[in-house]
Formats: structure tokens, sequence, C-alpha cells
């Protein structure tokens, strides 16, 4: 790990997509074990698995931008891993079809044949003419298929070997609100050459979001809003605005997104992932997820099981998740990761927070405080000064990775003096802000509100759920503080949210591998291991890691037995650990 700050996290890099490199493919030469790149091909990975924060986003209650929301990217852990976990042949995985114009069996609905049968016009992608683009159309109202339509897009990268081809990949990177296309664009950077020469690895922008008939239903002075309120109230007067600004920026959203932004859930998000798998000639899905992605995946297996074919859910969490296990976990991924962050830096010289653990938390604490009542001065024009929403949002962030914790370092040395410019342009970057206020239209904030208020229940107004929280708040200051006001920001959404099922998931499934990280503050263990065991046929395998992302991220362990499940259709003992 370097110890020097990230040059994407600097305030006089660009932000943005801007800042990625023109080239993607591996450096020449690269070479090593299965999965495991030379030094060379690691360090370019690694940098640019770093700069597509804003490429796979990670839901997690950031309360920073909005309470009950998380954001985030899958970072580089670039530690040594002992070897890996003895695979252990579980229920055989039927091998998917091999070629593309194989037949695929039509169970699908006869009002659905016209989007079962559309042919995929693909034609070399404008970038990169060894990669494929092209669309697809599902219905806006599964209900009403003769209604309104998206156009998803689409992207492949081929086989490299087609003689060892076993048949397509489809990948979605989290968020919600991720680009697919984008990251099967740096396909080379987040799987291993085994992988890429035996699947054409197949990414989508999901409905409504990135370019596949995009919804845009907020403006740069709302995406700003998000941010500049105060998170942690500290009178009713406050509270009272804080609320009102979440309640007319959702409302708003509704209102400009019409009809297509009531259909943005991930079941129906779901329901196109089986549209894609009969066109791209599988009979079964094979499907890796991260992130948010995991409840993709663990949406389309509860939704056809007997479909699923080699699954891998990443860093993952629950649909069955209530909101006491998600505080409850969202405590302990936020604490092991700060512990972790902490304990590397007072162990340097030149550690911001001085040499003593003990009082190290609170002097996070005592600068976001003082943040809260004085802001930090930035020389970004517009945004002179700044508050707890970006400071928080950006120190978060760069728990996401061990890589960012030289960042976070001189963040926060820079913070204590009373400026903000290296926090600020570590969370311009993730949501793709620019310094004249823009945001990309790509950015993750736009799909937050759409797919948050349709994928989860309103929140409980349950007192001893509030009390709950209350005592959570008190015995963890740091995490109140990170996390913010607790409330429903879906109040005024037109719609009501999804009815967890909260029993098992994906009953006669074939086995689906979920991996995650020890200490990942974005998607906590407690959350992964709740997915496995919930999924009838879930097999779990943890990593003894710091950060947010686990597969391909520097561990061969963990990357060797994911290779051999989705190569052999073979998978870890349940509970193996890397």
């Amino acid at each position: 790990m370097s110890d020097s700050p990230r040059p994407d996290d600097l305030p006089e890099a660009p932000t943005g997509y801007a800042a990625l490199p023109p080239s993607y493919a591996a450096p020449t030469g690269a070479s090593g074990p299965a999965g495991v790149p030379s030094s060379t091909t690691a360090t370019a990975r690694s940098s640019l698995r770093t700069l597509l924060a804003a490429v796979a986003i990670v839901a997690v209650v950031a309360a920073v931008v909005l309470a009950a929301w998380r954001l985030g990217s899958p970072p580089v852990v670039a530690q040594p891993a002992p070897p890996a976990p003895s695979a252990t042949p579980v229920v055989p995985i039927p091998t998917p079809t091999a070629t593309q114009s194989a037949p695929v069996t039509a169970d699908y609905p006869p009002a659905l044949r016209d989007f079962y049968t559309q042919q995929v016009a693909w034609s070399p992608c404008s970038d990169n003419a060894k990669h494929e683009c092209g669309t697809m159309q599902v219905p806006v109202d599964y209900a009403d298929p003769a209604g309104g339509r998206f156009t998803l897009a689409l992207r492949k990268a081929p086989a490299t070997d087609p003689s060892r081809r076993i048949g397509s990949l489809v990948i979605n990177p989290g968020g919600p609100g991720g680009s697919g296309v984008e990251y099967a664009q740096y396909s080379s950077f987040v799987f291993s050459p085994e992988v890429r020469a035996a699947y054409d690895i197949v990414g989508f922008d999901p409905r409504g979001i990135g370019a596949s008939s995009p919804v845009r239903c907020l403006g740069n002075p709302d995406m700003d809003l998000l941010f500049s309120d105060d998170p942690t109230p500290d009178s009713a007067a406050e509270r009272t605005k804080l609320l009102a600004d979440v309640d007319a920026i959702t409302e708003r959203c509704a209102t400009r997104g019409g009809d297509r932004a009531m259909h943005m859930s991930t079941a129906e998000v779901a329901r196109d992932m089986d549209v894609m798998r009969v066109l791209l000639g599988d009979e079964r899905l094979n499907f890796f997820g991260g992130s948010y992605g995991t409840f993709l995946g663990a949406m389309y297996a509860d939704a056809f099981p007997k479909k699923v074919g080699r699954m891998v859910l990443d860093s993952a969490m629950s649909p069955n998740q209530t909101e006491q296990q998600e505080m409850t976990y969202d405590i302990q991924g936020f604490e092991s990761s700060i512990d972790a962050f902490i304990d590397w830096c007072v162990a340097r010289p030149d550690c911001a927070l001085g040499n003593d653990k003990g009082s190290a938390r609170q002097k996070i604490v005592d600068l976001l405080d003082a943040v809260e009542q004085h802001g930090l001065s930035t020389s970004k024009p517009g945004l002179t000064t700044i508050g707890e929403g970006w400071v928080g949002f950006s120190i978060f962030m760069c728990l996401y990775s061990d890589s960012s914790w030289p960042t976070l370092n001189r963040g926060l040395a820079q913070a204590l003096t009373g400026s903000g410019d290296v926090l600020l342009a570590k969370g311009m970057s993730v949501v793709e802000r620019n310094a004249s206020g823009a945001y990309a239209p790509t950015t993750y904030l736009q799909a937050m509100i759409p797919v948050r208020c349709a994928d989860w229940p309103r929140s409980s107004s349950d007192p001893s759920l509030a009390a709950d929280q209350a005592k959570a708040k008190k015995d963890h200051p740091l995490w109140a503080r990170m996390t913010g006001e607790l409330y429903d920001n879906c109040r005024t959404w037109p719609t009501t949210g999804r009815t967890p099922k909260g029993t098992t998931l994906a009953a006669g499934a074939a086995p689906i591998l979920v991996i995650g990280n020890e200490r990942d503050p974005a998607t906590p263990i407690g959350g992964t291991k709740q997915l496995a065991k919930d999924l009838a046929s879930g097999v779990l395998l943890t990593s003894d890691h710091d950060g947010h992302g686990t597969y391909y991220a520097g561990n061969p362990c963990v990357d060797s037995a994911v290779d051999g499940y989705l190569l052999r259709g073979t998978a870890p003992a349940d509970g193996s650990t890397c």
C-alpha cells in the first residue's frame, strides 16, 4: 500500500471519469499464477479499481447524504492471504450452454413473447472494437407489457478463448445506480484471465440508469442540498428543516421521474435479467453481483430459482434484513473499519490523530462537532465552505479501501487546520461533481430515491426501534455522527415499498457462492452471513481483510475459490475463510 494520497483524491485532480486512463488493457508481458497477477499488473489493476468508485456504488445507510442511504465502491485490498480452502464438490451445477446459438427453453409468459424473442444487434463498441455493444427492450410495467418500454444498454467482452467458452456471465456492480456497461468495459481489471477466457462478460445499465432510458429526477441544486444540510440536527428547528428538505427532494424526484421512476425496482430489474438470459442463449443465468448487485442476484434467484446457474454474490446484503438487523450490522461494519484505520494510523509518525489509539476516535468526533459549528474552508468555486455532510461522507468513502487510508490521514490533518480540500475532492470524485457544481448525468445519486423507495418498506414507527436507535447513537458517538439522523426518506414517495419475505430465499436453486470481507464498512459481514443463510443453497466464504469488495482484490485464496466455482462448478465448503 502506498503511503501517498491517491491522485484522484487530491484537490487538483480531475473528478469523474476524466481521471480514468485512456487504455484499459493489462500491461504487456504481465504474468503470474491463476488469479494472482504480476506486481506490475496488480499495481495497474489496483489503481484502476479505486478510480472506478462511481462505477461500482453500493447501497449502505449514509445519512450524511440521506439518513437511510448508503453508497460506495469496491476497492482493492492488497494483502497476502493463506492458500485457498479446499474445494468441496456441492450439488452439481449444470454446464451452461456452450454457444449463443443453442436453443433456449421457451417457458416465458405468452404476453412477453415479443421481449423474449427479440434480437440483440451487437456491433463493435466505439471505444474498443474487441467489445460488442447492443440494446434490448423491456416493458416499463410487466403488468402492462403493451405499454411503454425501457431500452437497456448492453456491453459484452467476448470470451478470450472461444474453445473454452462456458457461456455468458452477467455482471452488476451495485449502487443502486452503478453502470454495468462501464463495469464490463473494465472487465480485464476485475475478473481473472481464466474467467475472461471462459465467459462472455456482459454488463448492462439497469432500467432508468446510465444509458438505459435514464430517469434523471434530481437537479444539481437537489444533490448539493443532500450534502449541505446538517445531518445531525441539534434542535427541533434544525430537524424540521432537514426533514422538510428531504421530503421536498423526494417529491420533486417523483414528479420529474413520472411513471418510469415508479418502475425502477430491483424486482423488475431481475425480470429484465431473465429476458437477457434468453437473448444471450443461456438456459441458466450465470451472474456476478457486487454490493447492491448481491441484492439483485438474490431477487433473481428467488424469482427464478430453476434458472440459476453459477452465481457469485460479493459483499452482500439480504433482502430479508430488518431495520434492527441493518443497524446492528452497520455499527459492526463501521466500528471494525474505523478501528483498522486507527490501528494503521497511530503506528505512523505522521498520524493526524496522534499515537494514542484510545483518544484517536474522540478526535474525529470532536472534529465533526467543530465542523458542524464552523465548517471547513475550501478552494473549490461554489463550495468555499463545507459542513458535516460532505466531511462525514468523504471520511466514510475513504474507509472503503486501505488504499485510501493515506488520503484520509492527509484529509484529517488538513481538516484539523480548518481546510477541507482533500476530503471534498474525495467526495466530489465519488459522486461525480465537477468544480463548477455540475453532477455527471451518470451519477448514481439519480437512482437512489426511485430504487430505494421501491426496494425497502417504509421505516417503522415502532417506539422500541426508536429507543434502540437512540441507545445505539449514545453508545457509538462516532457512528452516530457518520450516520446522522435516522428517518424515513421515502415518506413522500407515491408508491409503497417492497415487503420482505422474511423466509428462505431461492428454494430449489443451484448452489450460490456468497463472499465478503470481515471488515467491510459498506456491506458489513453480518449482512453477508445473513444472505448466505437466507438463501436455501447459499455457500459462505469470508475473507479476513479490510474494505469493500472481495474477489480479485488482492487475496489469491478468494480468487482461487471463486474461479474454481465459476470454471468448474465446485464451491468451497460452506463457512470457509481466507
